[in-house]
Parts: C-alpha cells; sequence; structure tokens
C-alpha cells in the first residue's frame, strides 16, 4: 500500500514537471515567432508540442532571440565598441601627454647657463629653457639685494644713509626705504654754556665770554641764572700797614707800605701791622742832658 502511494505521487511529480516545461517552451515559442495554444494531454501532442517547443523552434528563438549567434553578433558588436572606446581613452590619454612612442623634447635640451644666479629647467610642453634670476629679496626696505655672479649666493647691503655731516644722526626708514637726517641735540643743559654744532666735529659746549676787558675783575657765570658777574680782584694780604691795590694795566696787585716818617730823627718810626698805625717812638738821642 505504501509503496503504490511513493508510485502515485512520483508519477504526479512527473506531471507537474512536464506541464511546467510545457509552458516554458510555449512563453519562449511565442517570444521567437511560433505560436502555441497549449496543451492537452500527455500523448503525441505533448511529444509534438515538445518537438516544437525544443526543436527547429528553440533553435530559431536561440538564433533569433539572442542566445545563439544574435547574441554572440550582440557581444561582438559591444566587444568591438568597447575596444573602439578604449583605443579612444587611450588616444586621449596619448594626447594629454606625449605617448610612449614621442620623445619628451627635454630629453636632448641643455638649460644651464653656467651662470649661479639663475635656476634653470625645461619645460616638458615645448622643450624651451626657462633660466630664472635667483630671487634675493629679503623684504627689506633698507638694504640692497643682489645676486653675487661667481657664488651664487645673495647679499644684502645696507643702504648708505651717511650725509657725512657730524650734526646729525643719520637712518633708514624700514618703511619707506628712505634715508632720514635728524639734527643731534646739542644742549647739555649748564646755562653758561653756548651749546652750537660743528658739522665736521659734532657738538660744541663753549662756556660763556663772561670777561669785560678789566684785568682787575673776576668774570664769571652764574650757572643757576646765567648771568655773568664781575667781582674785584681780590688783593688784600691781610697787613693794614699797606695799602693794596691792582693795576690794572697788568691786573696785578700791588702792595705799598704806608710811610709812617715823621721826619724827626729823635724817634723811631714804624707801623703797626695789626691796626695800621703809625708809631713814632722818642731814641732818645736828642736828650738835652747828652
Amino acid at each position: 500500500m505504501l509503496l503504490l502511494t511513493i508510485l502515485i505521487l512520483l508519477l504526479n511529480i512527473s506531471d507537474l514537471i512536464q506541464s511546467t516545461e510545457a509552458a516554458v517552451h510555449t512563453t519562449y515559442g511565442r517570444k521567437g515567432g511560433n505560436k502555441h495554444t497549449g496543451h492537452n494531454g500527455h500523448g503525441k501532442g505533448d511529444d509534438d508540442d515538445k518537438h516544437k517547443g525544443h526543436g527547429k523552434g528553440d533553435d530559431d528563438d536561440k538564433k533569433k532571440g539572442g542566445h545563439g549567434k544574435g547574441d554572440d553578433d550582440d557581444k561582438r558588436k559591444h566587444g568591438k565598441g568597447d575596444d573602439a572606446d578604449k583605443k579612444k581613452h587611450h588616444g586621449d590619454d596619448d594626447d594629454k601627454g606625449h605617448g610612449d612612442d614621442q620623445p619628451n623634447p627635454c630629453s636632448y635640451s641643455d638649460c644651464d647657463d653656467y651662470d649661479p644666479c639663475t635656476d634653470d629647467s625645461c619645460d616638458p610642453y615645448s622643450g624651451n629653457c626657462l633660466n630664472s634670476q635667483i630671487d634675493c629679496d629679503d623684504y627689506n626696505s633698507c638694504t640692497d639685494d643682489r645676486c653675487d655672479s661667481s657664488s651664487g649666493l645673495c647679499q644684502h647691503e645696507v643702504r648708505p644713509c651717511d650725509d657725512y655731516n657730524a650734526c646729525t644722526e643719520d637712518w633708514c626708514s624700514e618703511y619707506s626705504g628712505d634715508c632720514k637726517h635728524d639734527q643731534i641735540d646739542c644742549d647739555d643743559y649748564n646755562d653758561c654754556t653756548d651749546d652750537s654744532c660743528d658739522a665736521s666735529t659734532g657738538c660744541v659746549n663753549s662756556q660763556r665770554d663772561c670777561k669785560d676787558q678789566n684785568p682787575c675783575t673776576q668774570d664769571w657765570c652764574d650757572s643757576l641764572t646765567g648771568q655773568c658777574k664781575h667781582t674785584d680782584k681780590n688783593c688784600d694780604d691781610y697787613d693794614a700797614c699797606t695799602d693794596d691795590n691792582c693795576d690794572t694795566q697788568s691786573g696785578d696787585c700791588n702792595y705799598v707800605r704806608r710811610d709812617c716818617d715823621d721826619y724827626d730823627p729823635c724817634t723811631d718810626d714804624s707801623c703797626n701791622s695789626d691796626t695800621g698805625d703809625c708809631e713814632n717812638v722818642d731814641n732818645g738821642f736828642c736828650n738835652p742832658n747828652y
């Protein structure tokens, strides 16, 4: 009983498979141009359908439907197109560069100009030599920048601003690069000096001339006021018995001894140096008793 049941199931499965195949062939037949009306049984008609569906019609479908030669032709078309496209792309690459077969225009170019102050190179597109001057700019407006043609080293010389005037301070403005010459300050903050500047030597601070052309005066300057002062020359010898004075011609001090002579032979005449008084003392030579 179990075997019979299994056998029936196998037959049903076989019929189901055949029906599915027939439906598939019918669909392919329609796409290929063959018209099928269906399947009416499992006998000869099924076999005919099978032959119609899988025979020449299938072969024709393969040829017409793209699974046969048509597909191969399409593949060839697509392949050829792809190859052509690839060639076009390679063509673009060749146009973009020089190509594998074209020589580099710089291969045989010697662009060295034997100038150490230039950067030498070759343009890979034109083959022209490029000899660019070395940039020695140090971005300082107060230097003159240049390249030493012997060593190829940059030189930065400070711009000379000296005006050869000792009375000016000379400098260069980094903003404009212009030379500046500022007058120096010679003031020594001494009111008794006359301050000036000599272009050759610089500041001159001369003592103010307070001379009154009198040799018997001492001339000087008051540093507090800057005014000249004139004081009589001191000829005092601290001797009361001398008359002290200054010679206006020479400026020398004169000390004249006071004359205490009373012209009396009977007295000794002298001067008291403390008081300056003359003293006339009887000398005894004139005593009438002698």
